[in-house]
């Protein structure tokens, strides 16, 4: 591990390192002197801090990394409202951090001339097309086939939609990407916690899994419609619903006062384990005023109208349920929301037209610089 992620971590290990007291201020404890603190600042630039160590690399230090993890934990929030995941740029080396990187030639390839970087520190080399590494296609064919397979279309009618414009892909191709970048958003997305309601709904809706019926349990946010968590089973009425609580509640880092589901008895069981006294849970078994479960049975809805995507289903632990909600929270605007992605109204901003291509750059050096 990088020297400066290690003693990142062993700050963050300690509780009271690191704390905002302006909204785009941040304080952190020196590691060699309790008593004294260094000033972290949010500019347009990105985040500078005004330790010796970042003065003289210009490059992120571990006080900066202690901030990024605080700010992807949730702790901390820009102007207190929004989390703006910017686009990636490449003003670091992605393996040691330096900001000595240099220009060094091109790489060929279908989609053109890639530019290769090379690190004057660590001297290694990488491209600018972050999170699309060694893939010979344009980034935005392999994002457009992400949103187009998750609005309901197969693989291999993508296949034959890319033909038409006189580019070959094998439909194998496409769903390994499917596989490969639902796995990697899913892993960085789940770190960012929500502005959530404190009302949850939940609901099942059976889906197959080669050729088996199971069944996909599920929670949403009232307010947001923010899909939270989802849990995979083999049966309805004897599944136990703790881990689709437990995730549920991890997600909006909260127990939520109001838990409305249908009339399942493990929903009952699971909330007074799970969220305790505070949460009352509501059993919606007929239709009453605003308490009826309409917004949950819409997302089963979403679910069921893409039965031709979850065909390629083969195994309980399939990536293809996470990039579902992934499309569904932040690349599907919702009329209800008007016009806005449940992410949007969860006041999580993704910059740019191309919402897969941003998360995808962020979600793989995210991966690459995790502590």
């Amino acid at each position: 591990m990088n020297p400066r992620k290690q003693r990142a971590k062993q700050m963050m290990e300690s509780s009271g390192y690191a704390s905002q007291f302006e909204s785009d201020k941040f304080r952190v404890r020196s590691q060699t002197n309790p008593e004294k603190f260094y000033i972290i600042t949010r500019t347009g630039n990105g985040l500078v801090c005004e330790c010796p160590d970042h003065i003289t690399r210009k490059a992120d230090c571990k006080h900066i990394k202690i901030v990024l993890e605080l700010i992807m934990k949730n702790k901390c929030y820009h102007n207190n409202t929004f989390r703006i995941m910017e686009r990636a740029s490449l003003q670091l080396c992605k393996y040691c951090d330096s900001g000595r990187i240099t220009k060094n030639g091109f790489r060929k390839n279908k989609k053109g001339n890639i530019q290769i970087f090379k690190c004057l520190d660590c001297k290694k080399q990488f491209s600018e097309n972050i999170g699309f590494e060694k893939i010979r296609y344009d980034e935005n064919i392999i994002t457009g086939a992400l949103q187009m397979y998750y609005s309901g279309m197969s693989v291999r009618d993508i296949e034959n939609h890319y033909e038409m414009l006189g580019i070959t892909i094998d439909h194998s191709s496409i769903y390994d990407w499917i596989c490969k970048y639902s796995t990697m958003v899913s892993k960085y997305l789940n770190e960012i916690v929500p502005r959530t309601g404190n009302w949850v709904r939940a609901d099942e809706v059976w889906i197959k899994v080669n050729g088996e019926q199971k069944y996909l349990f599920a929670s949403m946010d009232d307010d947001t419609r923010y899909w939270l968590a989802s849990d995979l089973a083999d049966t309805k009425f004897q599944h136990n619903a703790d881990k689709l609580l437990e995730l549920t509640k991890k997600a909006i880092g909260k127990n939520p006062t109001q838990f409305i589901t249908d009339g399942l008895p493990a929903y009952k069981k699971s909330s007074k384990k799970v969220f305790g006294k505070t949460t009352h849970h509501t059993r919606h078994i007929h239709i009453q005023k605003d308490m009826n479960n309409n917004k949950m049975e819409r997302l089963n809805g979403e679910i069921r109208d893409r039965e031709k995507v979850f065909r390629g289903l083969k195994k309980m632990d399939t990536p293809i349920l996470d990039g579902m909600k992934v499309y569904y929270n932040f690349t599907k605007k919702h009329g209800a929301l008007k016009g806005k992605t449940p992410s949007e109204s969860a006041l999580i901003k993704v910059d740019g037209k191309n919402r897969w291509k941003t998360i995808i750059q962020n979600a793989s050096l995210y991966k690459e610089n995790s502590i």
